[in-house]
């Protein structure tokens, strides 16, 4: 594992409650790696520890859910278990549960 995904898990444990999402571009920024928004889908897409790291939260800046290692409708039901609500393959209420 790299130095960039361990500070990407850390932080993603860290700061983005169950309930909540961020976008990858949202957790690159959190890192002080702003441009590394496709690097980070990268590291969610290898990570290892989920759903102790909860990868799941991750999603596009659109509210789209994004990628997914698993099946999407793993991702989907993570979600919901957390209270997101997900029609469409999107976050309903997007903006309200960003962090």
């Amino acid at each position: 594992m790299t130095d960039f995904q361990t500070l990407c898990y850390q932080t993603l444990k860290a700061k983005v409650p169950a309930g909540r999402v961020i976008t990858y571009g949202g957790l690159a920024k959190l890192i002080n790696r702003p441009n590394a928004h496709r690097a980070v889908g990268s590291a969610m897409n290898k990570n290892p520890f989920a759903p102790e790291v909860p990868c799941h939260r991750v999603v596009k800046s659109n509210g789209e859910l994004g990628g997914f290692a698993d099946d999407i409708a793993v991702k989907i039901k993570r979600l919901q278990k957390e209270g997101v609500l997900v029609e469409n393959g999107k976050i309903i209420d997007f903006k309200k549960i960003a962090v």
